[in-house]
């Protein structure tokens, strides 16, 4: 059995930075990179690992991403993925420490926006929710809208954008919620899932859902701060 409630962010992040001396400051093969921390991660969680390649990544990094999968879940498999991307051109990798605890960072955001996921499903008997209806003309645009307008993807966005901006103003929830209403167009430096939803939404601070990420990330405010998004283990513990 596997209680994922008790995944707490500041111990994911420190669990991950413990393996900083094998990983940083110097080259090392991508593949070497890979194995070291999967190897790690698989030890410490019941989670499935994908590697990919794409022209996109900056040379000698790495990107991460996630994916929750409701039919596998349901069925009594693994279900949470994290997926590391690498260039597919460049087969050396070289990551300073600071560089190293931020993709930390994602890989515990990750999981905590996963296992949201799978409370969501799991309590409605594994059924999906609709997407957002956008309005917006361009196809591109208007899918991200519909993804990231979606009451499944506000919810655990919510508390990424919650612990991410509790991290940038060292727990100081006033300056959390004044952050929220600054108008960031021009601010181009960190992106980071607020400014994600701002830019998909037009920066525009009336629009609805706009309007219900701020509400729920001042309710995720408290959770933030203890590192997990439950107070409890309902359905989220095998």
């Amino acid at each position: 059995m596997f209680d994922w409630s008790n995944l707490e962010r500041a111990s994911i992040i420190e669990g991950l930075c413990s393996l900083a001396p094998r990983l940083t400051e110097k080259n090392i093969t991508v593949y070497e990179f890979h194995k070291i921390l999967t190897n790690y991660l698989k030890r410490k969680y019941p989670i499935k690992i994908a590697m990919e390649w794409d022209e996109k990544v900056k040379k000698y990094s790495v990107l991460v991403g996630g994916a929750y999968y409701s039919d596998y879940d349901e069925d009594g498999k693994k279900c949470v993925e994290l997926v590391f991307v690498y260039h597919p051109v460049y087969d050396e990798i070289k990551i300073t420490k600071r560089r190293y605890k931020g993709i930390c960072s994602i890989i515990a955001d990750t999981l905590h926006h996963e296992i949201i996921h799978m409370r969501q499903y799991r309590r409605r008997s594994f059924k999906s929710l609709p997407n957002y209806a956008s309005t917006a003309l361009s196809g591109k645009h208007r899918e991200e809208q519909e993804y990231l307008g979606c009451s499944d993807e506000i919810d655990a966005y919510s508390f990424n954008i919650a612990c991410e901006l509790l991290s940038k103003f060292s727990g100081d929830h006033k300056l959390v919620i004044k952050h929220l209403d600054l108008n960031l167009k021009s601010c181009r430096k960190h992106t980071n899932s607020w400014k994600m939803y701002l830019k998909a939404f037009g920066h525009n601070h009336n629009h609805e859902i706009i309007k219900r990420v701020k509400k729920k990330v001042i309710r995720y405010l408290p959770r933030a701060e203890v590192g997990k998004p439950f107070k409890s283990s309902d359905w989220i513990c095998y």
